[in-house]
């Protein structure tokens, strides 16, 4: 994610660059053969293009706005990821009543599946392997068990409710608390399912073929619209418009996959060493990972 005042021309430029460049020849060659060479038909009325170019303002408009939709969703996900993770631990650590031994034992376990859970879900979402993250996090024999499963997060879950269901047998817990843990972990799963939802479906092949149909189409008309009043600066002008276009189908295009680990992406990385933090200082423990702090103005 972006946090940085403003956006880096270098950032900004790749990305247009050789749209922009190819743009400019065509639009010299126009003006250069109307100017020069006589090919006055070349030139058009303005009408139409401005009639096309607000069509086509509408259309960027809303796929961009459907884009940054799917990109704010994402961010408010992992925001009630961070809230659902604090609640489970002040539950494994308030409401669990059991011998002290058995009671550090089950909430260092419940505290730190929580922490795995976070982590192996960015992995799943960036399409990594959480396994070198986990072996810092949870023992040998919940690694083993874990790696039998295509869905780590979600077996991870299974093994926090097994626990919680373990405490309840065992009479350390009441119903209605059992009930309070179930609710968390019900809107644990509710989360990640709706973050694959976000993954797994794209915005429609529709809003990504044709925006970019239409720009290129509006582009290559511009220098015609311009070349009669304009002559030999049609290059210029025309340029400027098409790169306000070019911008505007840019950004829907980086923000509509929140989850595809680029610097416009949700900063999973950053929120889940947060997690992992408060939630080891909930355990009372002194030495944490230390924070992640933007590099350059991105945060990931």
């Amino acid at each position: 994610m972006i946090v940085r005042d403003h956006l880096p021309w270098t950032r900004v430029w790749p990305q247009v660059s050789k749209r922009l460049g190819m743009l400019f020849i065509y639009d010299f060659s126009i003006a250069a053969l109307y100017v020069l060479g006589g090919f006055h038909f070349l030139a058009m009325t303005a009408l139409p293009l401005t009639m096309l170019g607000s069509a086509i303002g509408v259309f960027l408009g809303f796929r961009t706005s459907s884009a940054y939709d799917r990109w704010w969703e994402a961010r408010t996900l992992w925001g009630g990821l961070v809230n659902y993770s604090r609640t489970l631990a002040r539950q494994a650590i308030t409401l669990i009543s059991a011998p002290a031994q058995e009671i550090r034992e089950v909430r260092d376990t419940l505290v730190k599946l929580q922490i795995a859970f976070v982590y192996s879900l960015r992995c799943h979402l960036r399409g990594q392997n959480p396994f070198p993250e986990l072996g810092n996090i949870l023992p040998d024999p919940t690694l083993a068990a874990l790696r039998r499963f295509r869905n780590v997060p979600a077996a991870i879950l299974l093994l926090m409710s097994q626990e919680i269901r373990t405490a309840f047998d065992r009479g350390w817990l009441d119903s209605i608390r059992l009930t309070s843990f179930d609710d968390t972990l019900t809107q644990l799963t509710n989360i990640q399912g709706a973050c694959e939802r976000i993954k797994n479906t794209p915005l429609p092949r529709q809003y990504d073929y044709f925006p970019r149909l239409l720009v290129n189409f509006f582009c290559l008309l511009v220098p015609l619209g311009f070349v009669e009043g304009l002559g030999l600066a049609t290059p210029i002008a025309s340029t400027i418009v098409s790169f306000a276009f070019i911008v505007l189908d840019t950004i829907g295009r980086d923000i509509e996959t929140p989850f595809a680990n680029t610097v416009h992406d949700t900063p999973m990385t950053t929120l889940t060493r947060n997690i992992e933090i408060d939630l080891r200082q909930h355990l009372g423990e002194r030495e944490v990972p230390a924070e992640i702090h933007p590099v350059a103005g991105f945060m990931y």
